[in-house]
């Protein structure tokens, strides 16, 4: 052993290697030139300078690593490397970086690791952000430094950051040995089988085909199915029950209702809210987006050409009102009091949401795990710089207060896009203008922005033809509404003037809009055609016909006033009468000279850009190109390449099926992101998410019939080794169970009581309308205004819900026990379960009870249990002299309403 001064020494133990290692020292002084030593199970540790002679009290692997890597790493690190510093390994810290090695052994004073992290001066401190190590950190840096710094030979670097499984395109496989254990097995069983089975876990058996039809019908469909779907299902023999079963509830309006509202959860749909009739964030009429998710999900229109819709509609399809309600995605980022607010909401959520990637931690510095610079957050923000809303006229309506279509155009087209130094809009780089692009570790196809020439009709939304027939038909009502008024009065009444007069108003703004229409076209199709100038005049002229009309009426009105005038308004009344006159006088000579100015229709009104936009900003021409960005970016984020489109939303459909994502943050899928112990399968069902052309129902039909999901969420029978080796069911060996949401509890007490309005789409129902029976999706919600009992009940945060909060608190038995809504459903329950039955038995009832509110049979236990309670019941009413079988049905209907399999998915 001591024929080389360098060797290597091994010891299994640490209390083996604590006394050895002194025990070598004491016999053999040459030992002090060892270069590696064992410490711990199973490590190797370097050190070329000579070893302390006292027990080390610091483990690297313990104590140091941990440090170096939640708190170091983030700058210097593989990737950053800051001031050309590494500290991923004790090696790279001996390296040291552009001021030298960083860690010098038994040497505290020199090491600059030890002098930055424990510095007072917080120019010099490091880490630079957040909180300074602990006392009990730096002491334990030094005593590791003083003790001869060892660490293992064998510790692994930190791996590039753009090899990060996430960054490269999924790929489809099958589990080893798939060709001859797993041919005939589904792929999401075959993979789940082969994890499993490597680790010696067993999984359970299917679930009863009535808490299976229970399971799926609220999955697909939000609402638990009826007692006769679930007879015809138990009778139902056939090989593909299951598959009819899944096939109808899919082909089912209320799927999209259903889904729509997973969807809503993730993108952050939220009604408006401000101040009064303020609008501060988000925009008025909201639901039309919220009934263009729930329409594409009915008709399976492919993910990649909803994300086309919701980013780029405007550009892709300007003209088609349909698919520009997509884009009240971008609606609802709105933000009125700050610009950068609004665009970093719509940066970080446009990346959680659709690329499972948080680019707003690059808002004020670079990304600490992963490739995104700061520098890259501000040219992803510059795709979205141009961009900002206004509210479309639809048919038929020409009051933007009642209804109208938020949408998005590119309104700044120079506008540029700079750094905030650390975030901050108040210190902008100007110096640099960040140019618009995606992060290039992510590859993907070509990045291309080509400027989009916009349709007439895009930017110049009044010479639309439903614009102009709304504006025709709101001018035929407002005239038959003044002729009614007219032909009421004689020609003897006061006010037969003045309703005369009004009547000329209207007719001559209804005469007028076919011929503004008229001019409008052919301004912006014929410019220099003769019979466009002829047009323009025409309705130059008929414009100061309706100033004339307008200007006559108010001027009669302001002498009816002033005639009825008293001593305290005579002097104001009479400055309104001269104004009148002013106004009457200047009318009169623009008829005789009309020029060419005339009031185009309105077919759409901008949202202020801030709250101090001029009005002359605000009724600036709409551009007639659009930069083409959120083209290039929808191109870019929907194509096959792209690595994380279909696996995000892959793993959103996983979650809301199963209980638990297969990537744990569904919205980080990066290297900060919990990792995930199925990418091959998340891969594969990702891959065959796309084949399908990004089907949603096809990914739904897949999940829903696996054997998996087809589980018994019980642990009975399962042995112990099972259990303890995977207590959170990591691998899936039994089907999770999962509370209702708040939306499907109170549609399946609505469902229950046959009172459930089924009813699709329109606008929104007041929050605090406890009367309406629309399914909940409907509510208004924002963060301002919530439905109280949803509440109860984790109902959806507005501001970020990849995931929806489960509390158990005991306001929510108190909802389900004493709430309006279950005092008036408990009875119409009741109603429907003996509906044509009035010689039903208790125990009928209960039966009939059990099945219809939990979805199960009752168990004979559970029977003899509900019929005692019934008796109890019927003898408290007859002491009352209350009808005794209301009294003993409601309180077994309100119990199970109570029992947790109520609001339980097993």
């Amino acid at each position: 052993m001591l024929e080389s001064s360098r060797f290597r020494l091994v010891f299994e133990m640490h209390s083996i290697q604590i006394h050895g290692y002194l025990l070598l020292c004491f016999l053999c002084p040459g030992f002090l030139c060892l270069d590696s030593i064992r410490i711990g199970v199973g490590a190797t540790c370097v050190a070329d300078e000579p070893h302390p002679t006292s027990v080390r009290s610091v483990d690297y692997l313990e104590v140091i690593r941990p440090i170096l890597h939640e708190r170091c790493i983030a700058c210097h690190g593989a990737l950053k490397k800051e001031a050309g510093l590494r500290l991923d390994t004790a090696e790279k810290a001996f390296m040291g970086g552009d001021s030298g090695p960083a860690v010098i052994r038994q040497d505290v004073v020199a090491s600059l690791l030890l002098q930055r992290v424990s510095s007072q001066d917080n120019e010099q401190r490091m880490p630079p952000e957040g909180e300074p190590l602990t006392e009990a950190q730096i002491d334990a840096l030094r005593n590791w430094i003083q003790e001869g710094a060892l660490y293992p030979s064998d510790e692994p670097s930190e791996p590039d950051p753009s090899e990060h499984w996430a960054f490269d395109p999924p790929v489809a496989s099958r589990p080893p040995g798939s060709d001859a254990r797993y041919a005939n097995d589904h792929p999401i069983d075959a993979w789940l089988a082969w994890s499993r089975q490597r680790r010696g876990l067993e999984h359970q058996l299917p679930a009863s085909k009535a808490l299976w039809l229970r399971r799926v019908s609220i999955d697909l469909v939000g609402l638990p199915p009826s007692r006769n779907e679930i007879e015809e299902f138990e009778a139902d023999d056939r090989i593909d029950a299951k598959e009819r079963v899944v096939d109808r509830l899919l082909q089912s309006p209320q799927h999209g209702e259903r889904w729509g509202r997973h969807w809503m959860d993730i993108w952050r749909y939220s009604d408006w809210w401000g101040l009064g009739e303020e609008v501060r964030n988000s925009q008025k009429h909201m639901w039309h987006w919220r009934d263009w998710i729930v329409e594409s999900l009915n008709q399976d229109k492919g993910y990649d050409q909803m994300v086309r819709e919701m980013l780029a509609a405007d550009e892709l399809y300007p003209d088609d009102l349909d698919r520009l309600r997509g884009t009240g995605f971008l609606a609802r980022q709105y933000f009125k009091f700050n610009r950068t607010s609004w665009l970093d909401e719509t940066v970080e959520h446009t990346a959680k949401a659709m690329l499972g990637l948080t680019f707003n931690c690059a808002k004020c510095h670079d990304h600490k795990y992963d490739p995104i610079s700061h520098d890259d957050y501000y040219r992803f923000r510059a795709i979205f710089e141009p961009y900002q809303l206004r509210m479309d006229l639809l048919p038929g309506e020409t009051d933007l207060s009642r209804d109208g279509l938020p949408r998005p155009f590119d309104c700044n087209l120079e506008v540029a896009t700079y750094v905030h130094r650390r975030g901050d809009d108040r210190n902008p780089d100007t110096a640099r203008v960040m140019l618009p692009a995606v992060p290039a570790f992510l590859g993907g196809s070509p990045f291309v922005i080509e400027p989009i020439d916009l349709p007439l009709q895009a930017y110049v939304p009044g010479v639309r033809a439903h614009v102009r027939d709304a504006w025709i038909q709101a001018a035929q009502a407002r005239l038959k509404a003044a002729e009614t008024v007219l032909t009421s009065l004689t020609d003897s009444d006061p006010k037969f003037v003045l309703a005369q007069l009004d009547v000329n108003r209207a007719r001559a703004e209804l005469d007028s809009i076919p011929v503004r229409y008229q001019a409008d076209l052919l301004k912006h199709t014929q410019p220099d055609d003769p019979d466009t100038a002829t047009a323009i005049a025409q309705a130059a002229a008929q414009d100061c016909r309706v100033e004339l009309a307008e200007a006559e009426w108010h001027h009669a009105s302001a002498v009816t006033a002033v005639d009825g005038a008293t001593e305290s308004n005579i002097e104001e009344l009479k400055k309104k009468l001269a104004e009148a006159e002013q106004r009457l006088a200047k009318a009169r000579e623009q008829v005789d000279a009309p020029g060419n100015r005339y009031r185009s229709l309105q077919g759409a009104a901008k949202t202020a850009e801030s709250n101090v936009e001029s009005e002359e900003s605000r009724n600036k021409p709409y551009p007639s190109v659009s930069t083409g960005r959120r083209s290039a970016l929808v191109h870019w984020m929907t194509d096959r390449s792209n690595p994380l489109l279909a696996r995000v939303a892959v793993n959103h459909v996983w979650a809301r099926h199963f209980g638990q994502p297969l990537v744990a943050t569904a919205f980080d899928f990066g290297r900060k992101g919990t990792p995930s112990e199925h990418r091959e399968l998340l891969d594969t069902l990702a891959v065959e998410f796309m084949d399908s052309g990004w089907s949603f129902k096809q990914l739904h039909r897949r999940m829903v019939l696996s054997k998996a999901y087809g589980m018994s969420s019980s642990t009975r029978g399962i042995s112990e080794h099972t259990r303890a080796s995977d207590p959170e069911n990591r691998f899936y060996w039994r089907m999770q169970t999962g509370r209702m949401e708040s939306q499907v509890v109170r549609d399946s007490l609505l469902k229950l009581s046959g009172e459930l309005d089924g009813r699709i789409g329109g606008p929104t129902v007041a929050s605090l309308d406890e009367r309406s029976r629309r399914r909940s999706l409907y509510f208004f919600q924002s963060h301002n205004e919530h439905q109280k009992f949803l509440s109860m009940f984790d109902d959806a945060n507005v501001l970020d819900c990849y995931r929806r909060a489960r509390s158990i608190v005991p306001q929510q038995a108190l909802a389900l026990e004493n709430s309006p809504l279950i005092q008036q459903s408990v009875d119409r329950i009741v109603a429907a379960l003996v509906e044509g039955r009035s010689d039903l038995s208790d125990s009928d009832f209960a039966r009939n009870a059990f099945e219809s509110i939990l979805g199960t049979p009752v168990k004979p236990e559970e029977l003899r249990v509900g019929l005692e309670a019934m008796t109890r019941w019927r003898t408290a009413a007859d002491e009352r002299g209350a009808p005794a079988d209301q009294h003993a049905r409601t309180g077994l209907v309100r119990s199970l309403l109570n029992h947790n399999d109520f609001i339980t998915i097993r």
